[in-house]
């Protein structure tokens, strides 16, 4: 092996190992923050969760709040609802529940940054700042040009930007309410939920 081939690998190992660090304390901020908040989780105790000490924590990410913004990103990319939606070419219903049900499990899954996003009110200012990128906002922009696609073709009626924050917020209603009531049918069975969802939408927004 050559001294160049053997540089390489080196840094190879190298980079490596600083990404499964990273993850790592990314993993723990989210554990920590989801049962203590934003405000209480301390970058020690992250630090002591994900196995590594508080200046590695700093070295790699400089404050709490570039960490805490970095979370959200490495939890919410803000490509996957696109790619996602831009190739539906089926039914309105049939594409609303394949809508419906990738965005019910990709909130579902993210409970525990949407709860702490929502009690504390810094949260917009101090974790995003000045940035333009918002996880909400990717979603929102994906279901704006899905409905503007299907009002072109006379599927529906309305206009895109209320017919996407109808459907939207039928969905995060839902993901709350699972959350508070896991027992009824309407919560606990997501297709059951989802379909009268889409009724109850298009009864409201179809073409006559």
């Amino acid at each position: 092996m050559s001294a160049h081939s053997g540089t390489v690998r080196a840094d190879e190992r190298r980079a490596a190992g600083t990404d499964a660090t990273r993850e790592r304390i990314l993993h723990a901020a989210r554990e920590v923050v989801a049962r203590k908040g934003k405000r209480a989780a301390t970058t020690r105790e992250i630090a002591e969760v994900a196995g590594v000490n508080e200046t590695t924590l700093f070295r790699h990410f400089g404050t709490k709040e570039k960490l805490l913004f970095e979370l959200v990103e490495y939890c919410c990319p803000s490509t996957s609802i696109d790619e996602y939606t831009v190739s539906l070419r089926g039914s309105v219903e049939s594409d609303l529940m394949t809508i419906g049900n990738f965005l019910m499990e990709r909130l579902w899954n993210m409970r525990d940054m949407v709860r702490w996003s929502m009690v504390e009110d810094d949260y917009e200012t101090n974790v995003y700042g000045s940035a333009t990128w918002r996880p909400q906002n990717a979603v929102r922009e994906a279901l704006v040009a899905f409905m503007a696609s299907r009002v072109e073709r006379g599927e529906i009626v309305g206009n895109p930007e209320d017919l996407a924050a109808v459907f939207g917020s039928m969905i995060f209603a839902h993901v709350m309410g699972r959350q508070k009531y896991p027992d009824v049918r309407f919560y606990a069975d997501q297709e059951y939920g989802l379909r009268m969802y889409i009724q109850i939408f298009l009864n409201g927004s179809r073409s006559k």
